[in-house]
Order: structure tokens, then sequence, then C-alpha cells
């Protein structure tokens, strides 16, 4: 049985309930669960208050950490100075180390991409300096630069760079880089994480899936499709994943921002599609009409070649006659055949046959 409750005020938002589920009704398609390679449904559920559970156990899966508590900071991160622009974090948290997590969710490729993650990274060693600073004021003594671990985590649903020569790892998709000696490679030690998951080359089914690590993979790539929370998810870690992740769990002003950003991305996809159609039919007309004209040129240059092959062949022929005329002529005349025939060129079998 299908009940449709829809919100007083917006088109938006709208949740349709079959046989006791609750769905968000999506441009024609009935939706449980946010899309987390979006990213409103990323922030939404792994970036606010109430999820911090979620977070840790994702990240001590992906990471190999111990965290047991995670509390979420500001977002947004000022330039060095009033005239560079501010940077906006997806999800950003520290530990009760003070460990700091900024942990976003990355659909479109982008050029440099590794550089904008130490460029990140940067700003929270930045944001520890000035906190820093302030206590050293506070208390009268100078910072030493000790900073705490950072972790900056990327989620890459792109094909990226990273997947390229791995070699033997934990994780086939998961890539931890520090800065090290390049001989030795003896870690510096300054705490910090650049981490690339790669989301794009992960295809396993749920069946496939060997851990819960690629579990969490799977859910996070897929769960946007499912209209249920599968058995190999239930019991563990990641069951919060889906509760957290249900479209009509979330609030009408959340639920609204989710799907108008669907809709956006979705437009934006068709228009890139349409673009692309539209390339691929102008470059096929002007292929079909460069064929024409190299097929044309290539027609009228081959009847030439065989024109002037099929003449000089007649030429020849033609010649071949009129030598043989003139040497049955002087044979008729008295003239030997071997004289004919160094004469002629025509050999004295050819002549004696003729």
């Amino acid at each position: 049985m299908i009940k449709e409750k829809k919100t007083p005020h917006s088109p938006l938002g709208r949740l349709v309930e079959v046989d006791g589920i609750q769905y968000q009704l999506i441009g024609g398609k009935l939706c449980r669960y946010a899309d987390l390679t979006m990213d409103k449904g990323f922030k939404i559920v792994l970036g606010q208050a109430g999820s911090e559970d979620v977070l840790k156990h994702l990240l001590n899966r992906m990471l190999g950490t111990k965290i047991s508590w995670l509390e979420y900071r500001n977002t947004e991160h000022p330039g060095m100075t009033e005239d560079e622009r501010s940077s906006r974090f997806d999800v950003y948290c520290e530990d009760e180390d003070g460990s700091c997590f900024q942990v976003e969710m990355q659909n479109w490729s982008q050029k440099f991409f590794n550089k904008r993650a130490v460029y990140y990274s940067s700003l929270i060693l930045q944001d520890q300096a000035v906190k820093a600073q302030r206590q050293a004021k506070q208390k009268l003594f100078k910072w030493d630069y000790d900073f705490k671990p950072l972790y900056v985590v990327s989620f890459l649903n792109f094909k990226n760079w990273t997947a390229e020569n791995l070699g033997e790892k934990r994780n086939e998709y998961i890539s931890i880089y520090r800065y090290s000696d390049i001989e030795t490679r003896n870690e510096l030690g300054d705490g910090t994480n650049l981490v690339f998951i790669d989301l794009y080359r992960f295809a396993k089914s749920i069946e496939e899936c060997e851990s819960l690590d690629e579990i969490w993979l799977y859910s996070i790539k897929n769960m946007f499709s499912l209209g249920y929370c599968p058995e190999e998810v239930k019991g563990t870690e990641i069951e919060d994943l889906f509760i957290r992740s249900e479209l009509a769990k979330m609030t009408k002003e959340q639920r609204i921002k989710y799907e108008e950003e669907v809709m956006t991305r979705n437009d934006i996809l068709n228009s890139i599609a349409e673009q692309l159609e539209d390339a691929r039919k102008e470059a096929t007309e002007i292929g079909r009409a460069e064929g024409m004209a190299v097929g044309l040129a290539e027609g009228r240059e081959k009847g030439r070649e065989e024109g002037r092959a099929e003449g000089r062949e007649e030429g020849r022929e033609e010649g071949r006659s009129k030598t043989m005329e003139i040497a049955r002529r002087l044979i008729a005349d008295g003239m030997s055949v071997e004289k004919v025939a160094d004469i002629t060129g025509i050999d004295v079998s050819d002549l004696t046959e003729a």
C-alpha cells in the first residue's frame, strides 16, 4: 500500500510510504537512503552531531586508528591574510588526543588533486598554530611547533593517479602518504597523513566483499540504490550508517537541501551528456565530410593512376605490335632471324613462331 506525505509548502522533500517503509520521491524515483557520494548526503550523514560514532568506526576501519571519541569542529578555515579566500571542509573533527581529521567526498576529477590535499593539510596546521599561539600568550611561553597528528581523508569517486603502482598493501583501495626520506624511507614524524580512498575502482558486489573494510566501501558507494539493509551489514558497526542515511529520518530542511542537490547534479549531468552528444554528432558529420573528401580525392588519384597504368600498358602493347610487324617484313625481305632479333630486341623464339 502506498501513502504519500507531502510537505505543506514545498514540492521538495516529500515522503512516500510503501509497505510501512518511508521513501523520498526524487525525480520520480523512490529513494530510501541518501547518496553518500554526493556532497550534501555525505555531510548530512557523516558530518553532523549525532554521527560521531559512525564516523569514528569508519575512520578506525579505513585508517587503522583507535579513536574512542570525536568532536566536530568548524569547517570554515580562513586564509592567512584578509585578501585570501577561505576554504570550507566537508567534515572536520578532532579526537580525544587532539588529532585532526578532515574528511571529504570528491566526485569530480581535479587536476593536481594530490597537491590540493597537501594545501588542505597546511590549513589544518595553520589552525593549530593559531590556537597554540593564543595559549602561548596566555601562559607566557613560546610555541614549540609540536603539531598534533592530522589526517586529510579523501574519498575519490573518479579515476585517479593513486591507483597506479600500488604494490603490496593492507587494502588495495586505500593509500596513505606521509613525509619521509627518499632513500631510507624514514618518516619525518610530523604526523601528517594524506589518505586517498579509491571508490572508483571498487566494483565488488556485497557477496564478493571479503572484509568489513570492503563492506564499508560497498555501502558508501551503493547505498543510495538500495531499498534495504543487506544481511551482511546487520549486526555490524556499519548498520548504524544505514540508519543515519535514511532520508525519512532527516529533517524536512535536510531532505529539501539534499533533493535540490540531486536535481542540480542531474541537470548538470544531463547538460554534459547533451553537449557530448552534440559534440559526437558534430565530429561524426565533420568526419563524414572529411572522409568523403578524402575518398573522392583518393578515388580521383586512383583513377588517374589506373588510367596512366592502362595507357602505359596499351602503349607498350601497340609498340610491340608495330615492332613485330617490322620484324616480319625484314624477315620476308631475306634478313636472317638472328639479325632481326638483334635489331628489334625481340626474342628469336618469338620471331620463329611468328
